[in-house]
């Protein structure tokens, strides 16, 4: 019996990841289980479902149910597909039915938040193991493993685990800038990326935030309120993964309230012990939900890393909603919420991924870089010396090798952007970052502005064949 997806006429994107799994369905040579993971709330079982509309398939989810009660509600629902009534006494039996052959053709098999399975009967990847060692040789079943705990997940294939070497690992990553505005196609320029700055790539986040209306409006009844769906969604999301999450909420309140913060900083703000931090740090880049990153040119072991939140939704969450909780269920009204603690500081969180999207731009426009990232480092000998300033910063730094193909500075400000952003780049920060050792001649220079440029600095643009000035619309893609 072939499946039917209800809502693929509604499902968008995820090209690349469908063309993924296709590879994989045709792949006679791989007779594994495919071991698809990634964040609550990416879209795993959408995509899971769509991949399967049309083909023969069967889909279990796992829940969280005793184990003879989970095999007996696995029982019911493959009697539908079967055609006949089955028993499954143990989760052996279980394997078995499912790698058994149907007929001529593939079929598809999936057993989503499989980490409930685990969790609930003892020996459940050891018994799969060893099911796959004795199906028959072309079956022609293929298997899918889904679940939303990475760490689990992961664990699947590693070295000693049951199933190392028989697995194929595919982690689903949250919808890039320009896949995530197919879900907000009403919203444009300054509107398009506010709202993908606070549900990130998520799809669910996409759809509750993205729709029509007013962001106040569209906050207070998604995020804010506290009964709203999304009120305590990054709490849920941690504590799925992690037993304990005192220490980890400190450390990623301390990180939310700036764009990114060196480790002497982030270990002072978050009141956390630097041991222990270090841990509780390292568990949080496992998860993908914290990144940390050196200034380009920086050898990998540089020790000059800054970390920063990688999501933009539990980033959002919380500077602007887990501080506030206890105030909100004790009454504060959410609209009095976002006019006094969220809109006057919504621009400097939307800052940190305009950023973002300006070094994608540069990444698109110039692939002859290698690298693209943020680059700080010391300010000019002269000015050292002088008091005047020890550091520089510049926000997009394209290079290849040693050579700088590209600098750009990015401003999410009201105002237009001036001269001074210019020559400030000319003057200061590309002199810093040729005394740093690097080539930074010919380098072409990017201007990214919110809100337009000023008069003197479009002249002054105009009689210089490297500089670029880049608006919202080109950004974005729009004419």
């Amino acid at each position: 019996m072939n499946y039917t997806f209800p809502d693929h006429e509604r499902f968008l994107d995820r090209e690349a990841e469908l063309a993924r799994l296709r590879r994989w369905w045709d792949d006679d040579r791989d007779p594994f289980p495919l071991v698809l993971f990634g964040r609550r709330r990416t879209g795993k079982s959408w995509l899971l479902r769509e991949f399967a509309h049309g083909k023969p398939a069967d889909i279990l989810v796992c829940d969280s149910r005793a184990e003879r009660d989970q095999l007996a509600y696995f029982a019911r629902a493959l009697q539908a597909s079967l055609g006949f009534a089955i028993d499954l006494p143990d989760v052996r039996s279980l394997y078995e039915v499912l790698l058994r052959p149907r007929g001529h053709g593939r079929h598809l098999v999936v057993i989503d938040e499989f980490p409930l399975l685990l969790e609930a009967t003892r020996g459940a990847d050891s018994a799969l193991a060893a099911a796959l060692e004795e199906r028959e040789s072309g079956a022609g079943v293929k298997l899918v493993l889904c679940g939303s705990q990475i760490s689990t997940m992961e664990r699947l294939l590693a070295e000693r685990a049951p199933l190392h070497g028989r697995g194929t690992r595919m982690m689903l990553a949250p919808l890039g800038f320009r896949e995530a505005r197919r879900f907000m196609p009403d919203l444009r320029g300054e509107e398009l990326i506010t709202r993908y700055a606070i549900a990130g790539g998520m799809p669910l986040y996409l759809r509750r935030l993205g729709r029509r209306g007013s962001l106040k409006t569209l906050l207070c009844e998604e995020v804010l309120d506290p009964l709203a769906p999304l009120f305590d969604e990054a709490r849920e999301v941690l504590t799925m993964e992690l037993t304990s999450t005192a220490v980890h909420f400190s450390l990623l309140s301390a990180l939310s309230g700036a764009p990114s913060l060196e480790w002497s900083d982030l270990v002072e703000r978050s009141r956390v012990e630097e041991s222990t931090a270090s841990r509780y740090v390292r568990i949080l880049e496992e998860l993908h939900l914290v990144r940390a990153a050196n200034p380009v040119f920086a050898p990998p072991n540089a020790r000059r890393r800054r970390y920063r939140i990688a999501d933009p939704f539990i980033r959002f969450w919380f500077r602007f909603v887990f501080p506030y909780q206890a105030e909100l269920a004790a009454g504060l009204r959410p609209q009095d919420h976002y006019d006094r603690n969220v809109a006057p500081f919504l621009a400097e969180h939307v800052a940190v991924v305009f950023e973002d999207l300006c070094r994608a731009w540069v990444r698109e426009r110039f692939p002859d870089a290698d690298v693209v990232g943020p680059w700080w480092g010391m300010a000019r000998h002269d000015l050292r010396r002088a008091g005047v300033r020890s550091t520089e910063e510049i926000d997009v730094v394209a290079a290849r090798g040693d050579r700088v193909v590209v600098v750009g500075e990015c401003r999410w400000q009201r105002r237009r952007m001036g001269i001074r952003a210019l020559s400030e780049l000319l003057e200061h920060k590309l002199p810093a970052l040729a005394q740093a050792g690097v080539d930074v001649r010919g380098a072409a220079i990017v201007l990214f502005s919110r809100s337009g440029f000023r008069k003197e600095l479009v002249e002054a643009a105009s009689e210089r064949e490297d500089v670029t000035l880049v608006e919202l619309g080109t950004l974005v893609g729009e004419g």
